[in-house]
């Protein structure tokens, strides 16, 4: 989904990521403030707008930090900002204090922002800047009553998962109560947004936001059913210790004739000079290659960084994992005291996530 990203920097260790599809709301937006506005101040209210979903998102990040839990990156894009954690939160308070954080980010912002708007005002300050202050404080007191709606994946859903999750201590089934609420939720906007657009008001967003939370609780749901049947297996269960392992000379058609080196997990090492793990190659990738070509591609030219790839510890459980999973790389490096162990193949980790999914 974030294929398309580019990358703005890290924020206490964090990377940060800007989605294309910010360009096109930024427009958006633009179009509707400037009348008001003027550009100048309409193009400064779309950054601190983008700066608010920010800092909504940098506090749930922040409040799992304290709770043992990393974020891999933080996605703006047109509809708002994902914080991406690398696993589950480990107790239903901590999944409420992650879950809660980001709205009560956006009401400090708004209480700021509206308070500044008024103080300004009775100072006798009216201008485009003052107007622009209070547009953030009301957008910001919008986007955390907004999130506050109860069903995944909206935040006020992961509240409803941890209350659940609480009350009969059965964390997938509270996955699948905040999914359920999510769909009925989504589905509801979603229809209030075509009874608006078909009475001759503006709903089309509506409509978008209602099939966007309808379709990810649905896959919340889904989730749930294969995290609970995969509850119970380790990483190690799947894992392909002792790789083969290079250097960065190593070209792709020497690398098929060394193919046996790559055993059953069909992947190869690329080592620095310093002997550290820099990526990995997998087979198909050289296989993908034309053959007259292959003489003339390195491995460093084919190889994913191991720091873009989900990273776990043998002994971790598998479920908890695949939240740090990239869809586009499905492999898992297998580490302990920052040695690179092996790998989860691709296809173990597909045939036993379909033993999951249809058990």
């Amino acid at each position: 989904m974030f294929t398309s990203s580019l990358k703005l920097g890290r924020i206490s260790g964090i990377a940060v990521n800007l989605h294309w599809s910010v360009a096109l709301i930024g427009v958006i937006l633009g179009i509707g403030l400037a009348p008001a506005l003027g550009w100048p101040a309409a193009a400064v209210a779309i950054v601190a707008f983008l700066v608010s979903i920010l800092v909504h998102e940098m506090a749930h990040a922040l409040v799992a930090r304290r709770f043992a839990v990393g974020t891999q990156s933080i996605e703006l894009w047109a509809l708002g900002g994902i914080a991406r954690l690398d696993r589950e939160a480990p107790t239903p308070r901590a999944e409420g204090w992650i879950a809660v954080a980001g709205p009560l980010a956006s009401f400090g912002l708004a209480a700021i922002g509206i308070g500044s708007w008024y103080a300004l005002e009775a100072s006798g300050v009216s201008n485009a800047g003052v107007r622009v202050v209070f547009w953030l404080g009301f957008v910001n007191l919008l986007l955390a009553v907004f999130n506050l709606l109860p069903g995944a994946p909206l935040d006020g859903g992961r509240i409803v998962k941890a209350v659940r999750w609480g009350r009969h201590g059965n964390r997938f089934r509270a996955m699948r109560d905040a999914g359920q609420a999510g769909s009925y939720l989504g589905w509801g906007l979603g229809g209030l947004g075509l009874w608006l657009t078909f009475t001759g008001r503006p709903g089309i967003w509506l409509v978008i936001t209602g099939v966007f939370i309808a379709v990810n609780a649905r896959a919340e749901i889904m989730s749930s059913y294969i995290a609970e049947r995969l509850d119970g297996v380790k990483v190690r269960d799947l894992t392909w210790f002792g790789l083969a392992a290079t250097d960065e000379h190593m070209d792709a058609d020497s690398m098929l004739w060394e193919r046996q080196r790559l055993g059953s997990a069909g992947a190869v090492v690329v080592q620095g000079p310093d002997g550290q793990p820099e990526g990995l190659v997998l087979e198909d990738q050289l296989w993908a290659i034309p053959a007259e070509q292959r003489p003339w591609v390195m491995l460093t030219q084919l190889m994913i960084p191991v720091s873009r790839l989900a990273r776990a510890e043998p002994d971790e459980e598998l479920s908890a994992v695949l939240p740090r999973l990239d869809r586009s790389r499905p492999l898992v490096t297998v580490w302990h005291d920052d040695r690179l162990l092996g790998v989860v193949p691709p296809a173990r980790l597909h045939e036993r996530l379909r033993a999951a999914q249809h058990g």
